[in-house]
């Protein structure tokens, strides 16, 4: 039986997954929940089998899942899904999976490309992030929202949703021209994570990124303990960046995309 889960239901789910295991999904039910669809597969002893959930909010179709057995067909849930969503026969989904999951995954949904690795960190060391702010660093508002949806444009990167950019954000002006900007996709007491950092090319190498990432993290850890983020694998400049200011990789993902018409 596939059904969509109750709200009692996902109360229950909450209680008892990790974080930091499932760290997209956590966030299904947590802050992001009131944007989002819960459908659950269940055997014929009504065993919960697995979750698909679906966020709106982003340009494309973007899930997350939580496999509970080898049973979980995911790609019955996925149509399930569509047909209650009234989903667009050739739109892209995307999904970040756990490493432990990449399989199984795969296995019945298949990618467009190849899968994209994803290290997902946590900020761990205290005393390794600088206690003030650095000094080319300011602060973003509201009145900034354009400026900052323009510039993430600009980059070609992943866009902030409209309640994330209600978030604290950081930047670096030169010469009246915003270069360098990130912020937080969440941001409250229970856990917060950074989202794009971006900087123009012609201001790379200057220390920028770590400025503003230094910067988010002090930020985040004046509302909670909790501070994450999420960094592409390949991306060697970046990681020990993060590791120098007090970040350790504790999971890695991998982002998928694919057709929905063809799973």
């Amino acid at each position: 039986m596939i059904r969509l889960l109750t709200p009692n239901e996902l109360d229950l789910i909450k209680k008892s997954i990790n974080r930091d295991q499932h760290f997209l999904y956590y966030s299904y039910l947590t802050v992001r929940k009131q944007n989002t669809v819960h459908v659950g597969h269940f055997s014929d002893q009504n065993e919960l089998l697995g979750i698909l959930a679906s966020f709106k909010g982003l340009p494309f179709l973007a899930f997350s899942f939580l496999p509970l057995q080898s049973a979980f067909c995911l790609q019955s849930t996925l149509k399930f899904m569509g047909s209650q969503l009234n989903f667009p026969k050739h739109g892209m989904g995307s999904i970040i999976v756990n490493e432990a999951d990449l399989d199984m995954f795969t296995s019945q949904i298949t990618p467009i490309e190849t899968p994209r690795k994803i290290l997902l960190m946590k900020h761990v060391d205290q005393e390794a992030l600088p206690k003030h702010t650095p000094l080319n660093v300011t602060p973003f508002g509201p009145a900034h929202h354009n400026l900052i949806e323009s510039k993430m444009t600009e980059m070609n990167t992943l866009a902030f949703t409209k309640d994330e950019l209600d978030y604290p954000f950081c930047g670096i002006m030169e010469e009246n021209q915003l270069v360098a900007v990130g912020g937080f996709h969440i941001y409250c007491e229970d856990y917060a994570e950074l989202g794009n950092i971006v900087t123009d090319i012609s201001y790379r190498k200057r220390g920028y990124g770590r400025s503003i990432s230094t910067e988010l993290t002090r930020v985040g850890k004046l509302m909670t303990p909790n501070v994450y983020l999420n960094v592409i694998d390949n991306n060697d400049v970046a990681v020990r960046l993060y590791q120098s200011i007090g970040y350790q990789i504790i999971r890695s993902q991998y982002m998928i995309n694919f057709d929905m018409g063809k799973n």
